[in-house]
């Protein structure tokens, strides 16, 4: 659950472009919390970014220049350079209050549950009922990616608002969509964890939206990404 502490942490992070910042989110998503440092090749980011080597490498200057990124040389044993690895200097904005990152063998609150809870109904409590409604999500959502996350997600939303208000939203997020292309959709998951069933959705406006409005369409999706660290 580190890395999702500092890719929380890197949404927070001020005066950076929308494409930087997917960058930083991205490079965040391999911290090692042992090593203190991420140490994901250029290929791997610029699949992970859908953007080519040549402009992932352009964002990682700006990235080292506005000081949240330190680069890290790394050597083989004989003495010949291989890739580098990334230090992350990221503050902590002080309206935001991100818990510490949880232990890697803590376990998800939805997955301590007695059984008992199981037969309520009461908003706060996980039913069989609620969850069963995950496989019409997933066969609603267009971009399956992450089942087994967005299935915990979705744990984790039903003890926050009634399961048909999440499946009634998100198929109108669906339908708002419209022809813009899945790839920049949020996965099922960010969808959940940012708590998106409260989104004002505008169709019309949707099916204009520009390049640069898709761009932070994303970003807006990936900074939602924090509330899976809750």
């Amino acid at each position: 659950m580190m890395s999702h502490y500092m890719t929380a942490l890197a949404m927070q992070q001020k005066g950076l472009k929308a494409p930087a910042k997917i960058v930083l989110y991205w490079i965040a998503d391999h911290h090692n919390s042992e090593t203190e440092a991420c140490f994901p090749s250029l290929s791997t980011l610029a699949e992970e970014c859908e953007m080519s080597k040549r402009a992932v490498q352009g964002h990682i200057d700006t990235l080292e220049q506005s000081g949240v990124v330190t680069r890290v040389q790394r050597k083989r044993s004989n003495g010949s350079q291989t890739s580098n690895g990334y230090r992350l200097n990221l503050t902590k904005q002080p309206w935001q209050n991100l818990p510490p990152p949880l232990a890697d063998s803590a376990s998800p609150p939805w997955q301590n549950l007695p059984p008992h809870n199981l037969g309520s109904n009461n908003l706060g409590s996980i039913t069989s009922k609620d969850m069963s409604i995950f496989d019409d999500l997933w066969k609603m959502y267009p971009k399956k990616v992450g089942k087994g996350t967005a299935r915990k997600a979705l744990a984790k939303a039903i003890t926050k608002t009634p399961a048909d208000k999440i499946q009634h939203s998100l198929a109108l997020f669906v339908r708002s969509w419209g022809n813009q292309d899945n790839k920049f959709m949020p996965h099922l998951a960010t969808w959940l964890n940012g708590e998106r069933w409260d989104d004002e959705l505008q169709e019309a406006s949707l099916q204009d939206m520009s390049s640069d409005q898709q761009m932070q369409a994303i970003l807006g999706s990936l900074t939602n990404d924090r509330k899976m660290i809750q």
